[in-house]
């Protein structure tokens, strides 16, 4: 570490962040009681045992074998359990009961949030049969249903009505479904399905003619208030590539770049341009590898895609989290879910940080142990881990990490059912934990905090402000090296990660993204240390060479190239009473400016249209002169310069606009 580490404390902070809470959850707890043993002469196993052995399938296999620790370690495994919310029937029905009575009192938003905890709450069909003889479930999506018609919200309305018959609910001889059935159709507009779900009703009341009368009457408001009030809902807007649209090496990557350098480079491999790129071209649309939410939007958002959540659709077991639609769900219980149910309050309760999270899901998202090595060690075959400068306590501690999470995976049955009820892992169990631990290194480096754009007011940009949502692994984004003056705008589209560039680049140009600390926003000096203790590297990238200012102190006035072919020199710009005609100090040449002034004042003239374009919301317009000024800005000038950076950010806005938004 003393080669890449000026800050030894803050680094161990940073590292124990990538790991664990600092303050909650009983890891703390059970690393100390290990820790306990390092005293007197065994105060250096660290270093002088742990530290020797050459793998990390040796080391881990090393804390359940080693009398020094293996008590302690095997001892407090034997303690994991299922720790989980389970259902309740009849907290289901008391919040339907509340639910109905806040209905007829026209309260929908309430009433909708009553009726969605009935529905998150409620066991599955039959599971108790005391409390509204097993259909509890089906009764809560009945009367989700029924409020969501009034919300006028057909399409969620109709998908509870169809869960509600798959959990049990009777539609022989059942009128009132069909009556609802019939004014889903209606509020989205198949009038034909609308007309046939009306005849069903009438023979079902026994050709009751004024029944139907009743119901074509509301089925025509319903309809003339959903024309007063249409839905509106966010669109995600994924980017597509000009030309050739797939790059065969970089999955969801333009062709426009490419992946050079190897390992043994000293940058690594990294992105660049395989041809010339303007400013605000897409070049990469890449689904996650994995993803994982925080759990503080578990209540709000889809744990499989994080789509907000407006009718929730709940897991058959717990009531921890919740998806957007049958699809999500039934994706994640075939996958993941169903080995991190019954634990995942009990892992959350460790303390353990996100990305413990997210390399338990890169395992159990697989479904297999053999299918989980594959892909795991895919990963770690591409993704940088620094695992030479790693400190020993920083190591052990999550090689003790991955004795919890590969004891989850035991008790949760990933590996089949096991015929001992020992802690300590099969030559198979092993190996997975080797990738566990090796994806608890690596994901402190390369994983990326997924975010949307959040709304608060009717402006949607001035009042926008960007919300973290989870985390994900990208195997191309994490290829992007860093600079502190990127080249690229990330914005998301739902969990798929997306990059503009944010300025032209020339083929075969590093194409750079930002880890965090933006010069704009962030001294040099802070950067640096940031870097350092969090990435475990010293950036010498221009910005930092030449120690570029903030936002506030930057110049308004540009810097202009020399307008001789093939000369790199810069000139400083005249002003509006300076000399047009110049010599230039490099190439000696005479040479005329006011071609170069001309075109810097055409970007920003075009800057401030832009600006213009997104006060009024005009998106599409605002990128468009934006991307063509900062364009022909870089032709003439070099940055830094305020306006021209100020334009760039405006640009990531509009961009995340088109992503994944949300108004509160």
């Amino acid at each position: 570490m003393a080669t890449i580490d000026n800050d030894p404390l803050f680094t161990s902070l940073c590292n124990e962040k990538t790991l664990q809470s600092q303050k909650e959850g009983f890891f703390n707890v059970f690393y100390q009681s290990v820790a306990e043993n390092f005293k007197g002469p065994h105060a250096n196993w660290l270093k002088d045992v742990y530290q020797k052995v050459p793998t990390d399938a040796a080391k881990l296999r090393l804390v359940y074998e080693d009398p020094l620790v293996a008590y302690e370690v095997q001892g407090t495994l034997e303690y994991v359990k299922p720790v989980f919310r389970e259902k309740d029937a009849k907290f289901s029905r008391q919040r339907r009961e509340q639910a109905t009575t806040l209905l007829a009192e026209r309260k929908l938003p309430m009433a909708l949030m009553m009726a969605c905890q009935a529905v998150m709450r409620a066991p599955a069909q039959g599971v108790d049969m005391a409390i509204d003889k097993g259909l509890t479930l089906a009764l809560a999506l009945l009367t989700r249903a029924e409020v969501l018609i009034t919300m006028l919200d057909g399409k969620r309305a109709m998908q509870d009505l169809q869960l509600a018959v798959k959990c049990g609910l009777s539609v022989k001889q059942n009128a009132d479904y069909y009556q609802r059935v019939a004014k889903c159709y209606a509020l989205t507009g198949e009038g034909a399905r609308a007309e046939v779900a009306t005849k069903v009703f009438h023979q079902l009341t026994g050709q009751n003619d004024s029944a139907v009368a009743r119901l074509k009457e509301e089925l025509d408001d319903l309809r003339a208030l959903k024309r007063e009030k249409p839905t509106v809902e966010e669109q995600q807007t994924m980017p597509t590539f000009s030309g050739p649209a797939a790059n065969k090496e970089l999955l969801g990557a333009s062709s426009k770049v490419k992946l050079v350098g190897s390992k043994d480079d000293p940058r690594g491999r990294y992105i660049t341009a395989a041809e010339d790129l303007a400013s605000g071209e897409p070049i990469l649309a890449e689904p996650a590898h994995a993803v994982c939410l925080y759990p503080k939007f578990f209540g709000s958002h889809c744990n499989a895609c994080f789509a907000r959540l407006v009718a929730p659709v709940a897991c058959g077991v717990c009531c921890g989290v919740a998806f957007c639609s049958v699809e999500c769900r039934d994706r994640a219980c075939a996958t993941y879910h169903r080995f991190e149910c019954e634990y995942l309050d009990l892992m959350i309760g460790s303390g353990m940080s996100i990305l413990c999270q997210l390399a338990l899901r890169i395992v159990t998202q697989t479904g297999t142990p053999e299918a989980a090595l594959e892909k795991g060690n895919e990963v770690l075959g591409v993704l940088c881990a620094h695992t030479q400068y790693r400190d020993p306590e920083d190591h052990f501690r999550r090689t003790l990490m991955t004795t919890f999470l590969l004891r989850c995976l035991q008790k949760a049955e990933f590996f089949g059912r096991r015929t001992t009820e020992s802690p300590e892992p099969t030559e198979l169990e092993l190996q997975v934990g080797a990738v566990l631990l090796g994806l608890l290194q690596t994901l402190q480096f390369n994983a990326h905090e997924v975010y949307e754009t959040r709304i608060t007011g009717k402006h949607r940009i001035d009042t926008a402000k960007v919300q973290y949502l989870g985390v994900g692994i990208y195997r191309a984004a994490s290829m992007f090296n860093h600079e502190c003056y990127p080249g690229v705008l990330r914005t998301f589209c739902g969990t798929s990660i997306v990059f503009h560039t944010s300025r032209p680049l020339r083929s075969g140009a590093v194409i750079p993204e930002n880890y965090g600390p933006h010069f704009l926003r962030q001294a040099k000096a802070l950067r640096q240390r940031n870097l350092r203790s969090r990435y475990w590297f010293k950036c010498d990238c221009r910005t930092c060479t030449e120690d570029w200012p903030l936002l506030e102190q930057l110049s308004d006035e540009p810097r202009l190239r020399c307008p001789t072919a093939r000369c790199a020199n810069v000139l400083p710009y005249p002003g509006k009473s300076g000399k047009r005609q110049t010599k230039c100090s490099l190439c000696k040449k005479q040479v005329n400016l006011e071609p170069c002034i001309s075109m810097v004042e055409t970007a920003l003239d075009l800057y401030t249209s832009g600006a213009e374009m997104m006060a009024n919301e005009q998106i599409d317009q605002a990128i468009e002169l934006l991307t063509r000024g900062i364009n022909i800005f870089m032709q003439v000038a070099v940055p830094p310069h305020k306006p021209t950076h100020v334009a760039e950010e405006s640009l990531r806005v509009c961009f995340a606009d088109k992503g994944t938004t949300s108004r509160y």
